[in-house]
């Protein structure tokens, strides 16, 4: 290397100047002052003393650690070559320096670390047998003394900030590499703890223009646990609110330690988005509230995250809640029930399939999730029910067809009663003159039917259900049934839906299973609750979903289901996209979905199962503009491939070298694993998002409900 070369002032790389733009020196000088405003030499720390690509060594000496109130572990340093002022004279992009970013990792050894360690035994000897320290006068002298207050400190490199020119505006800017370009060996640099303004900037800084849009506060940098919030390195932390729509959001820890803390307030700065004057943004939220803490009111958040509807400039029409059972401090809740019965079939068949479709749809969706709640039952006679499909099938308006589906629709809504599902108020039709849905033989033959005027009691129709599987397995039912395939073409009067159907009565177990669901059933209600929230989504409202009550599969069923029906519509929108004002084709509405408890929800099974509707959203729903935040205390429980697409990471306390072992695979967490083991302080979380080149230990903000305006 010649003299030259060693004196040039950026020895990691000068920044290239377009030698094609008339940039004035003056420019040059106010991008070095720029830079050189992240230094402040009153927090000078020390030396590099030996690096490599990935890796510093810094020393340093316990007065100036004790100058800049100590440099704790994961701790942000910036080492930068010592020089003097730019000369306004320099050409053009001389002498503007670029900074390494370090965090400190631990300690480093030094070459006398073996002597310094005899002299502090020997010094500790001395003061064994008094109660002085040994670091006092008169055990060590002080020549010693000052050679032992040197140490090292293991760091790593996290990239290089510098100053570079736009290519379209000329204007220089900040910007930042994950790497470094170069390195010698016998240059040294000085070593500074940003703090302030300077570290603010750096926490702040963020890989993407863009996202400077939309960033709100959630919490404040914190190196410790121990340390206060009065510290100057205790900056605020601001977020994009845009690195969640259409990306996977983790959050991980175990329980109690800001989980969901820290989904309130990223819900709660999506909202707000809505009300920014400049650029007023819809993004449509659902929040699946296990426990309803998101929906009603606790100590805890004094209020709840459903109060948001209250910020100044909202509209309380904005948000909106769902829950299984009507709640006395929100009158407003929309139920999540529906009438398993369906309404009264008509006596004429359909003009479609598709208009009976709309009629039976609260049917249709009750009968799926008896059957998604008898998934694990393997006796037969349950699983011949569960596999009887009830959607209508082609051909309905055929009138032979209709009846016999409509047959079928009669047994069920039967075996719904007898299940003590709240019956409707009339009594169960069977046809008219011109039409019964039983023939008189097929009556006679399962013991009579007593009707009048084509209507019978549920209770006398529940025992002919009964007594028409009996008699049809028997011999009479057997020649019947071969005496009706004769006049029509071979066909068995009882097909497999209604067989299916009937099996159910073969065990008193069959219709006890079926039972299990009838909390989710209401009588007075012909509308799919999903067909609700998915309007209310298209509308850019955030719906919190409360689930604390109501059977724990049947609410994982139905999130399910409400999951689809979403995946469903953004993927239609996304393939028949509607055209802008300027005539290019629009993305789907953004929506993000938070899941807690994630592990229930996303197995880990195989990475490449997409059945999964929860992994198929966390895989490809970015593409249709949905975005996942998903909580659980299990990382390892979760898809690698999920994991690895992951574009936003929270992670709490977690006490497991399993799972933390599973984190270190990703992003620069592994300089982090000793601190999430043991530390378990309630929201401070190690915070990395997608414009963010670089983890940041964080203590989240509280969140507080906003209260209601007097009046209201």
């Amino acid at each position: 290397m010649t003299d030259s070369e060693a004196e040039q002032p950026d020895f990691l790389g000068r920044i290239e100047h377009d030698v094609t733009r008339e940039d004035s020196s003056e420019q040059a000088a106010a991008a070095a002052r720029v830079i050189r405003a992240l230094l402040d030499s009153d927090c000078l720390i020390g030396d590099l003393i030996r690096m490599d690509f990935g890796e510093a060594h810094v020393l340093v000496h316990d007065a100036l650690r004790q100058q800049v109130g100590g440099v704790p572990h994961g701790c942000l340093l910036l080492a930068a070559r010592a020089q003097g002022p730019v000369d306004g004279s320099a050409e053009a992009g001389e002498g503007i320096p670029s900074l390494l970013l370090l965090r400190v990792l631990g300690s480093s050894t030094l070459p006398n670390d073996i002597e310094m360690q005899q002299a502090r035994f020997q010094a500790g000897q001395r003061a064994s047998d008094s109660s002085d320290n040994w670091d006092e006068n008169q055990n060590t002298d002080q020549f010693t003394l000052n050679q032992m207050r040197f140490a090292g400190l293991h760091c790593s490199i996290l990239g290089t900030f510098r100053m570079v020119t736009d290519s379209e505006s000329g204007k220089w800017r900040l910007a930042f590499g994950s790497d470094i370009d170069n390195f010698y060996a016998g240059q040294g640099m000085k070593v500074y703890k940003p703090v302030g303004e300077a570290l603010e900037r750096i926490v702040n800084f963020t890989t993407d223009g863009a996202s400077e849009s939309g960033r709100v506060r959630i919490g404040e940098l914190r190196y410790a646990a121990a340390l206060d919030a009065s510290r100057p390195e205790s900056v605020p932390v601001l977020m994009s609110t845009h690195d969640v729509v259409a990306q996977r959001t983790a959050l991980f820890g175990m329980t109690r330690t800001g989980k969901s803390n820290t989904v309130k307030t990223l819900a709660r700065a999506v909202f707000e988005l809505r009300l920014d004057g400049e650029r007023r943004e819809r993004v449509a939220q659902l929040i699946i509230d296990p426990n309803g803490e998101y929906a009603n009111d606790n100590p805890q958040d004094d209020g709840c995250l459903r109060n948001v509807r209250f910020l100044l400039g909202a509209d309380l029409e904005d948000v909106v809640t769902y829950g299984l059972t009507p709640h006395p401090n929100d009158p407003e809740r929309r139920i999540t029930r529906m009438n398993f019965f369906g309404p009264e079939l008509p006596q004429q068949p359909p003009a479609s399939v598709q208009e009976l479709s709309r009629t039976l749809r609260s049917l249709e969706m009750g009968k799926q999730l008896i059957d998604d709640r008898l998934a694990t039952e393997a006796a037969g006679y349950i699983a011949a029910f569960r596999s009887t499909d009830l959607s209508a099938p082609p051909g309905i308006a055929d009138h032979s067809e209709y009846k016999r589906y409509w047959r079928a629709v009669f047994i069920y809504q039967c075996i719904l009663a007898d299940a003590g599902f709240e019956r409707p108020r009339t009594d169960v039709s069977v046809g008219t003159e011109s039409g019964r849905l039983f023939s008189r033989e097929v009556i006679e033959g399962a013991g009579g039917l007593a009707e009048r005027n084509g209507r019978v009691t549920w209770d006398a129709a529940i025992d002919f259900c009964k007594r028409l599987r009996e008699w049809l397995a028997s011999g009479d039912g057997t020649n019947f049934n071969a005496r009706y395939r004769t006049g029509h073409d071979g066909r068995n009067w009882s097909d497999d839906r209604l067989s299916g159907l009937l099996r159910i009565f073969e065990n008193t177990r069959g219709v006890q299973a079926v039972r299990e669901c009838r909390e989710w059933h209401d009588p007075q209600r012909n509308t799919d609750y999903t067909d609700e929230i998915v309007a209310d989504l298209a509308e850019g409202k955030l719906v919190i979903l409360d689930q604390a009550l109501g059977d724990p599969v049947m609410n994982e069923q139905s999130a399910e289901r409400i999951m689809r029906a979403i995946f469903a519509r953004q993927q239609q929108r996304f393939t028949n996209p509607v055209k802008g004002q300027d005539g290019s084709y629009l993305d789907p509405d953004p929506v993000i979905i938070y899941v807690e408890e994630a592990h229930t929800v996303l197995p880990r099974g195989s990475e490449d199962d997409t059945r999964n509707i929860w992994a198929r959203t966390a895989k490809e729903g970015a593409k249709f503009n949905i975005g996942l935040v998903y909580s659980t205390q299990e990382p390892s429980s979760v898809q690698r491939n999920i994991l690895r697409n992951t574009e936003n990471w929270f992670l709490s306390h977690l006490n497991s070298t399993g799972e933390t072992r599973e984190l270190d695979r990703y992003n620069d967490f592994a300089d982090f694993t000793e601190g999430v083991r043991r530390v378990k302080e309630i929201g401070f979380l190690k915070v990395r998002t997608m414009s963010s080149p670089y983890t940041l230990p964080v203590q989240i903000d509280r969140f507080t409900a906003p209260r209601a305006a007097s009046g209201d």
